[in-house]
């Protein structure tokens, strides 16, 4: 060993010379690997004379614990968490030691080999650093001295150890808590009975006393000292023994009907919690003996099972016990105690056999490990067992989660048979998708064999994405390496559902962006892996994995919330979704807690209670009394006559029969996780849930009896939210521990009354409405949460170190009553307020230095009793900083008679800093949020709701219609909100009044802008929108230049301010929104949106005081015009040389030239027309003015914090101009102009002082950063950064802004819309685009194929040689047929043929003007009656609009576009798609089969009808190929196409035809069920065909046109 290097422990490679190396003195430094009771460590010596006293060596022994090969140490804990690695670099130590001894030896000078040591002196350093350097840590120190004080001599010859190896290997042996208590135990035992009476009964009294104190705190205001005395007791619990406990929670558990006393019903409830968190195998038993005593009930002991496996050290002997309650009869008698005690055994099963990870808290695993092998495979037997004799799924769904739990290898291969074997085709989804998420426990242990099972489930787009995505889950599980991610990543360039690919995607798109430690390997291989990935954003209504992050660096804490959906396709509601928290702290990762919920009939419930027909808005009262009214009718014997539109319906459906989508069947459940471990799962009751379908209501009439006289809600819990040890040796012989306990307590006290007039649910109540609701609720919700954290040393009689106490309390009082009047539409709300003080939250914590001394004194019996000293002194923290940071904030006192105080204290690591980060180890510190009565305190608050009406009594029918009409054309809507705090002598009193209505005028479009260059504006009058007609383009503009302008007036009155105000303070609002009045599609427009907010405040609402005016208005900006105007001119003259830097020719061609094209060949909305729109319709400049007078100076101060924190954040992007400016006074002017892709902002601004410019502000994903203190001048650390996950957007003329936001998130599917176009191109709902050319015969284009058949749209083209074509909808009882007059002239102009548009309806012509909209009612004599849809011309355009139904058809003669709402999803059928939003389905016929040519799919959809034959020719029918052929063993057999195909009907031969390749399903000719398919395949397809295996592929003919023989 080169003794230069030896002062570097871990640098072998390191040449840098040791400096206290010095080759002239006599000293030696060495390196050696040697064992001591802290294990086999790297020990430094350091040998050298010592230069005072002569003869005398010292010898300098430095070791660290970091150094050591196999360090002995102890951990124990209730929950489970790891160390994960940081980029390959080892776990971060908690706990560190280092020691230095130095001794003192005498050196004989005649002879090398004697010496002795006079004296040894040992210094140790012990460190717990539970975040970074920066984050502060607990430092301990300790020193042993020895001395020689005298000696002799020895003649004797000591013998040398054999074996000679084991020479000095001592290793520590811990002392564990189990190892004392045996102890404990022993001396009980060794008592006499009369001792062991008295014993126990002392125990009892202690546990008694501590279970009423605990009792009276939960009834009476928790505590920081009832969460003190329940960990008392946990403890005191655990330290019994056997026979103490037994006969202890024997006397005080009881039958609960034996408790009426809320005291001893509090006590026992506490006793059994703290029963279940002993931990011990003697608790199980005691729990065991319980449920066989039949002492608890189900509640109970499912929260007893779940609880004591979750704290117990598993070992053999308790496994064994928890496989006996499973077989008990009390688990077979109960579901919920089945449930319970399955999830526990698999969560015990995989504490005693799971391996341990590094960093990882241990286990008690057996020592032998053929023992080990055994109880794993008789575990596995169990489980498995559990799978056989499972009779309903309920059942093989608890015994999957129970392997999910355990966790063991042994049950891999019959998940496997589960997920992939024969019969998995025939098992349900919602068993195979949990058979796949029960591997997810072995995916680490055995990651090639999961990827072996589950790659082929995910990359099987047969498979459903849920079974899909659930593997994908499971193998990112194992931690695979980047080959496999690549693989992943590589799949989806060809994967073929938009729901498993977003679902990737996004998944490892998060992965890529995590902060968390534990992520980091996969971070960097998922942003390599991205790279070969196919993006998927195809919005927030499919499958996705988001997440929510917080990772402070400093105090290497963080939290990590991820919410993962699977949606259904047939949904708008996804079908499973999970929520998962996850922690890291103190070095570790903890996911503690889980939540999910998988449902599939979702819709068909919502559906179901909010009124299939989405009926108009309604309260919540009438959809649970909709169904009832319903049977009711359904009972009486009453027949109309059918209609029009009944009689074709049903000819259509007989001629082309499409099979109804029905929903799911209606099952799911929710599940809970805790640590990793499944603790409970809760199967919805399918009865209710098909009760909900068919009558739409759910079964809980036996409570509404309970509601009126009031139902109280009594809960508590207490619990542990974390428990764990670890320890590590010391040269002390003493070990270092460190120790994190915790109590949760939680009481909830609710009364609750609801009266409803007449009643909730009544049958009998036919068409009555609701006329009344009372509502009074009464609660206190308290939740105490305390911390304690210690790093000690124990001596066994003294334990000596520093701790952490953090207590957490919170408070959430409610009470008041609510009145909702539905007859006048008066509501009142009455809360009541405070009478005293309370602490709403309140966070305290105290780091302190304490000594706890046992000490033994014998009592009056002599029976020893231990008595606990224990003293601590506070760690005041006044080194660090000398005087901490307080700050108090309160605001309500005089103004609402309620005074809201938040009050804060800390030490700070960086005394320098008011707002440095939190650091609970420097000193005390508090947070306090509380509440108390103010000045004037009201007893309590009322608020009424008025909504106000105009009374019509005294006018007469005619003129009652004409105000009806005129209040729905302005929508004009009056309320009154009053708020009264009841004082006897001052009163506070607020009114708000609220008038909303808007109007429609007209633009005056040919008014100058000053501001706009002539040669820019457009939407004069000499402007002609380009491809069409002069007078169409006068009606585009007489229509599109219409101004909606919508006014929102509010006016506040309230009484003065005690002490402050001495007149009434009043506010007027007035905001003015101007906006197009419906969207435009020109291409010449030049539109506004314009916002005006006018406020006036003070002493009135005339304006003399207070008031602020702000005029907002979005328009086009400079650039946009000049662009558009370029791209004009370049079409008006394509041949223009001119040359000049404004117009000089940029593109060749652009979207507008390509859209003018399109308009003038008849196409109007072509993709080209579309994207030309959008991209003018954009406003891309915004203009704000603002005027203010005598506004008061704490908003001059806010204003002006913000614009310099504003100006600090875009420093390096200001400019600034301060010099002779004279802008107008009380008055500021912005200016913001985006691009025309929307990513980056520049904003002009100009004050009374300045004039500044900020350039190029990202908005495609900004983040904001406030730091709240620097605005509102205050000293809290209020520092945030916000990530926006969604760009800003400026308005449109288009579309809405809150269309444009839902566009943007469902990635344009917020309002799904299927298009025609005269090109004979079809686009589905779902984004497919496809040529088919319709012929005379009707074909389906889109039909609600649910069960209630809501729409259905035909359409067809009575002449091939133009693009005209009719559309018939049939809608709400009505047949409407929409068609051009055939009888029209070639000489009319386009103009002359749009006024030939022919409407009927159920065969009665209607004439329809212009810009008018045609309502068509129930009763066409009552104009009162329900509205059923509106007809409208626009243009050319006819436009039928359902609103109940959500459903609008729009044609020209030309074009067909038909829109529908987001509940139609996977209910759809026809030329439109299904409307799954996958593509590789879209192709679905009438029997749900799938087509792979669109040709055969708009085949599918055709109707038959002589009308539409041609002389001596037919149409071909949609039929399965048959095929009779010989098999193998030369038997006969027939053979059927498993997908239809055009065939001729019988008596007409082939005239045209194409090739097809089909696959075929082969059948015994002699089956009876060979026979059926033969005589059915004639008649319609054979839909079952599609899911059969495919036994031969063939060619054959379609044949597409037939003609007669």
């Amino acid at each position: 060993m080169d003794p230069r290097k030896s002062e570097l422990l871990d640098r072998d490679d390191d040449v840098t010379p040791n400096t206290s190396y010095n080759k002239f003195a006599n000293e030696r430094i060495y390196r050696v690997m040697e064992d001591d009771v802290t294990g086999r460590c790297e020990t430094l010596y350091n040998i050298r004379d010592n230069q005072v006293q002569k003869n005398i060596r010292e010898i300098i022994k430095t070791k660290d614990y970091r150094n050591c090969e196999e360090r002995s140490e102890h951990a124990q804990a209730i929950q489970s968490g790891f160390m994960p690695h940081e980029q390959g670099d080892k776990p971060k130590e908690l706990l560190e030691s280092s020691v230095q001894t130095r001794a003192y030896v005498t050196m004989d000078k005649n002879s090398h080999d004697k010496f002795m040591v006079k004296s040894v002196e040992s210094r140790g350093q012990h460190v717990f650093q539970p975040y970074t350097d920066k984050g502060g840590d607990v430092i301990t120190f300790a020193k042993q001295s020895l001395k020689l004080l005298e000696s002799a001599d020895w003649t004797e010859e000591l013998p040398e150890p054999e074996p000679s190896e084991r020479k000095g290997g001592l290793m520590f042996v811990f002392d564990t808590r189990e190892q004392n208590r045996d102890l404990t135990w022993d001396r009980y035992m060794r008592m006499s009975d009369a001792q062991k009476h008295d014993v126990t009964q002392m125990k009892t009294e202690k546990i008694q006393a501590l279970c009423q104190d605990i009792a009276v705190d939960l009834n009476d205001g928790i505590s920081g000292e009832s969460t003190r005395k329940f960990m008392e007791l946990v403890e005191e619990l655990r330290n019994l023994h056997q026979d103490q406990l037994e006969t202890i929670i024997k006397e005080e558990i009881t039958s609960p009907e034996e408790h009426t006393d809320w005291r001893h019903k509090n006590a026992r409830k506490v006793l059994l919690d703290a029963v279940s968190l002993v931990g011990k195998k003697e608790a199980l038993k005691v729990i065991q003996q319980l449920m066989e005593d039949d002492k608890v009930t189900d509640d109970e002991c499912a929260q007893m099972l779940t609880g004591i496996s979750l704290s117990i050290q598993p070992c053999p002997e308790s496994v064994k016990n928890m496989l006996d309650i499973v077989k008990s009869p009390r688990c077979q008698s109960s579901r919920q105690v089945r449930q319970a005690a399955w999830l526990s055994l698999g969560t015990m099963v995989h504490g005693l056999l799971s391996e341990r990870r590094e960093g990882q808290l241990e286990k008690h695993l057996p020592e032998n490990k053929e023992t080990a092998m055994e109880l794993r495979r008789l575990y596995s037997q169990e489980l498995m067992t559990c799978m056989e004799d499972a009779q309903s799924d309920e059942a093989k769904l608890m015994c999957l989660k129970a392997m999910g739990n355990a966790g063991l290898e042994d049950t891999v291969d019959r998940l496997q048979e589960f997920i992939t074997g024969k019969d998995s085709d025939t098992t349900p989804l919602e068993l195979r998708v949990e058979a796949i998420r029960a591997l997810w426990r072995v995916a680490e242990k055995l990651p090639h064999k999961i990827l072996n099972i589950l790659f082929p489930v995910f990359n099987n787009p047969e498979r459903d994405p849920e079974e899909r995505t659930a593997a994908f889950d499971v193998v990112m599980a194992s931690n695979p390496p980047l080959s496999v991610l690549e693989m992943i990543t590589q799949s989806t360039q060809r994967e073929t559902s938009n729901q498993v690919g977003q679902y990737v995607y996004t998944c490892l798109k998060k992965l890529s962006e995590s902060e968390l430690p534990k992520d980091m390997r996969m971070k960097t291989d998922c942003k390599i892996a991205l790279r070969l990935a196919k993006p998927f954003n195809k919005g927030i209504q499919y499958s996705q994995s988001r997440w929510f992050q917080a990772m402070d660096r400093d105090m290497q804490m963080g939290a990590a919330l991820d919410i993962n959906t699977v949606a259904d396709k047939s949904s708008v509601w996804p079908r499973f979704a999970s929520a998962k928290l996850g922690l890291h702290a103190m070095g570790y990762h903890m996911d503690v807690f889980e939540t999910g919920v998988r449902v599939e009939g979702l819709q068909a419930m919502v559906d179901s209670l909010l009124g299939k027909d989405m009926d108009e808005k309604k309260s919540i009262f009438d959809y649970l009394k909709k169904k009832s009214q319903q049977r009711h009718h359904a009972d009486g014997s009453w027949n109309s006559r059918k209609s029009l539109h009944d009689i074709e319906m049903e000819k259509i459906q007989q001629k082309l029969p499409v099979e109804t989508r029905r929903h799911s069947e209606p099952r799911g459940h929710m599940y809970m996780k805790w640590f990793g471990n499944e603790i409970r799962f809760d199967q919805l009751n399918k009865d209710d849930m098909q009760q909900l379908i068919d009558q739409g209501r759910w079964p809980i009439t036996d409570k509404e009896e309970e509601l009126r006289h009031g139902m109280d809600t009594h809960v508590t819990k207490a619990t542990k939210l974390v428990e764990a040890s670890r320890q590590i040796p010391t040269q002390l012989g003493l070990p270092i521990t460190l120790e994190m306990n915790s109590a949760l307590l939680m009481t909830s006290d609710v009364n609750t009354k609801l009266k409803v007039k007449p009643g909730i649910f009544q049958e009998d109540r036919h068409n009555q409405k609701v006329k009344g609701v009372d509502c009074e609720v009464k609660g206190q919700q308290e939740i105490a949460l305390q911390l304690v954290g210690k790093m000690s040393v124990d001596c066994h009689v003294i334990q000596s170190g520093v701790a952490l106490n953090a207590m957490m309390n919170t408070q959430f009082p409610l009470s008041g009553k609510m009145s909702l009047d539905m007859e006048n539409k008066k509501h009142k709300m009455t809360i009541e307020t405070p009478e005293k003080e309370r602490e709403l939250f309140v966070w305290r914590s105290e780091p302190f230095v304490f000594t706890e001394e046992s000490r033994s004194r014998p009592n009056a019996d002599g029976v020893e009793r231990e008595d606990q000293v224990f003293k601590k002194l506070s760690i005041q923290g006044k080194k660090t900083q000398k005087w901490p940071n307080m700050f108090h904030t309160s605001y309500g006192r005089e103004e609402l008679g309620i005074e809201f105080a938040l009050d804060t204290r800390m030490v700070s690591r960086m005394n320098h800093e008011q707002t440095s980060p939190f650091h609970p180890l420097t000193g005390p510190a508090e947070l306090r949020l509380s509440c108390k009565p103010g000045l004037y305190a009201p007893s309590e608050i009322d608020l009424e709701l008025q909504q106000t009406e105009d009374t019509v009594r005294h006018l007469s029918p005619m003129e009652r219609l004409v105000f009806t009409e005129e209040k729905e054309r302005r929508n004009e809507q009056r309320m009154e909100i009053s708020v009264l705090a009841k004082h006897p002598q001052h009163p506070r009193t607020m009114k708000i009044k609220l008038n909303t209505y808007e109007e429609v005028t007209q633009e005056d479009i040919d008014s100058e802008d000053a501001s706009i260059p002539g040669r820019f504006r457009h939407g004069k009058a000499k402007d002609m929108e380009p491809g069409v007609s002069i007078e169409t383009d006068d009606k585009m503009k007489q229509w599109f230049n219409q101004i909606l302008r919508r006014t929102i007036a509010v006016q506040l009155e309230r009484s003065p301010v005690p002490s402050k105000e001495s007149q009434d303070f009043k506010m007027c609002v007035t905001t003015e929104l101007e906006y197009p009045a419906v969207p435009e599609w020109r291409l010449l427009q030049d539109r506004r949106v314009k916002t005006n907010i006018d406020v006036k405040w003070g002493r009135d609402c005339s304006g003399n005081d207070k008031r602020m005016k702000i005029i907002a208005q979005w328009q086009k900006s400079d650039e946009q015009r000049q662009q558009e105007k370029i791209e004009e001119l370049q079409e008006q003259h394509p041949s223009s040389q001119d040359t000049s830097e404004e117009f000089i020719r940029r593109d060749k061609t652009t979207i507008y030239s390509a859209c003018v094209q399109d308009r003038l060949q008849g196409l109007m909305e072509t993709p080209a027309c579309r994207k030309a729109v959008e991209q003018r319709s954009l406003l891309q400049q915004m203009d704000i003015d603002v005027e203010y007078h005598n506004i008061p100076t704490w908003m001059k101060e806010m204003s002006s914090a913000l614009k310099q924190y504003f100006y600090h954040i875009f420093f390096d992007r200001l400019i600034v101009e301060d010099i002779d400016v004279h802008n107008d006074d009380n008055k500021m002017r912005m200016r913001c102009t985006i691009d025309r892709d929307q990513k980056e902002m520049n904003i002009t601004m100009a004050t009374p002082e300045e004039n500044t410019k900020i350039n190029r502000i990202s908005i495609e994903k900004p983040k904001i950063r406030l730091d709240f203190s620097k605005i509102f001048k205050t000293r809290l650390p209020m520092k945030t950064d916000w990530s926006v996950s969604f760009p800003m957007r400026f308005p449109s003329t288009k579309m809405t802004m809150r269309e444009q936001y839902m566009d943007m998130v469902m990635n344009d599917k917020f309002i799904p819309h299927c298009k025609y176009q005269p090109n004979d191109r079809i686009r589905t709902f779902d984004g497919v685009e496809f040529p088919y050319q319709v012929g005379p015969c009707d074909h389906i284009l889109a039909k609600d194929a649910s069960p209630e058949h809501r729409f259905m749209v035909l359409i067809n083209k009575p002449d091939m040689e133009n693009n005209k074509k009719i559309v018939k909808v049939f809608l709400e009882g009505k047949k409407i047929e929409m068609s051009m007059n055939n009888e029209q002239q070639s000489h009319q102009s386009s103009d002359e043929e749009d006024n030939q548009m022919q409407i009927t309806i159920d065969g009665r012509q209607v004439s329809l003007p212009h810009l008018i909209v045609h309502k068509i009612y129930k009763d066409e004599e009552d104009a009162g009656s329900p509205m059923m849809f509106t007809l409208q011309k626009v243009g050319k355009k006819v436009k039928v609009e359902c609103d109940r139904l959500g459903v609008t058809v729009e044609t020209d003669g030309h074009n067909a576009d038909v829109k529908i709402s987001n509940a139609y999803r996977g209910k759809m059928a026809g030329l439109c798609g299904n409307f799954d939003g996958e593509h590789h389905s879209e192709y679905e016929g009438p029997s749900r089969e799938v087509y792979s040519s669109p040709f055969d799919f708009g085949l599918s959809y055709r109707i038959p009808s002589q009308e539409c034959h041609e002389q001596g020719k037919s149409l071909s029918v949609m039929r399965n190929v048959r095929i009779t052929q010989l098999n193998e063993f030369n038997k006969k057999e027939t053979c059927f196409s498993k997908m239809p195909v055009a065939q001729c009907p019988e008596g007409f031969r082939v005239s045209r035809s194409e090739t097809r390749h089909l696959e075929f399903h082969c059948l015994p000719s002699e089956l009876d069920i060979t026979k059926k398919y033969t005589e059915l395949h004639k008649t319609k397809p054979l839909d079952m065909m599609a899911k059969k295996r495919t036994d031969r592929i063939e060619e054959v003919e379609a044949e597409l046109e037939c003609e007669m023989e």
